[in-house]
């Protein structure tokens, strides 16, 4: 019991040191990003790598993701008979809680593990010790562009997958369930009111600052080695998964009070 303590102890005190150096960094970064040059074309091409080139993988997990809701809440609905009642059940469980959050455990993990190994691989070849040599700023050259790009991607991915989910239940419900799809439309767009989308997308946009904020912060700590660059990608999975589940369930309390 006494091993079994230590090592909870020893999470829960690596995770309290990890909340504070990443808060460090936000604060660090926010200080020195905006000061000019603000670096525009830097922060275009982090945008196409991280939020572009994701774009197939966002749409491919949120077709997926409508589907499958809507073929779970289907058979469940048809048991009562109100399996005209689909679009009403599957539009608040998608647009306000799993499109976001599964879009930032999968894509936002490929997002945050990217970064951390690039910047790791940078870290390892020294580059980042040269880039502070030649009298740049490493947080504002390789830190800035990252975490704005990420927290830009994420909201845009999300806004694109919620009408990809949209899509997919639709078709589920119309070829599975005989619900057509303009009704399924038409009653999922009538459950939602406009704080439905706003929570959606300040999930996303605050799901996005942690992705890039955790990919930066693992790709700084890599210690020297081939081997660190793979643990350190791999805490970044982890911590970034672990940090955008706990950070819904926060911003669930907020925007749906007791």
């Amino acid at each position: 019991m006494k091993d079994f303590l230590d090592r909870v102890g020893a999470i829960v005190v690596r995770a309290v040191i990890e909340m504070g150096e990443v808060s460090r960094l936000l604060w660090v970064t926010v200080r020195r990003g905006p000061r000019r040059p603000v670096g525009f074309d830097e922060i275009k091409y982090q945008t196409v790598m991280l939020g572009v080139r994701s774009l197939p993988l966002a749409s491919f997990m949120s077709l997926f993701i409508g589907m499958i809701l809507a073929w779970q809440f289907g058979w469940a609905l048809q048991d009562f008979g109100a399996k005209m009642a689909l679009g009403y059940a599957s539009s608040l469980a998608l647009v306000r809680e799993l499109v976001p959050t599964v879009l930032a455990v999968t894509v936002g993990a490929k997002m945050a593990a990217g970064i951390a190994a690039e910047l790791g691989s940078m870290k390892v070849t020294e580059q980042i010790d040269a880039i502070a040599a030649l009298g740049a700023d490493p947080i504002k050259k390789l830190v800035w562009p990252r975490l704005l790009a990420a927290t830009i991607s994420l909201p845009l991915l999300n806004a694109w997958s919620n009408v990809v989910a949209l899509a997919g239940g639709a078709v589920i419900a119309d070829t599975v369930f005989g619900v057509p799809a303009g009704y399924f439309y038409e009653t999922y767009i009538d459950e939602l009111v406009p704080m439905d989308y706003l929570s959606s997308q300040i999930k996303a946009l605050v799901f996005g600052g942690l992705v890039g904020l955790i990919g930066c912060h693992h790709g700084f700590q890599t210690e020297i080695g081939t081997e660190a660059v793979g643990r350190s990608t791999t805490d970044t999975v982890v911590a970034c998964s672990i940090s955008v589940i706990v950070a819904d369930f926060f911003l669930t309390m907020i925007f749906l009070p007791v």
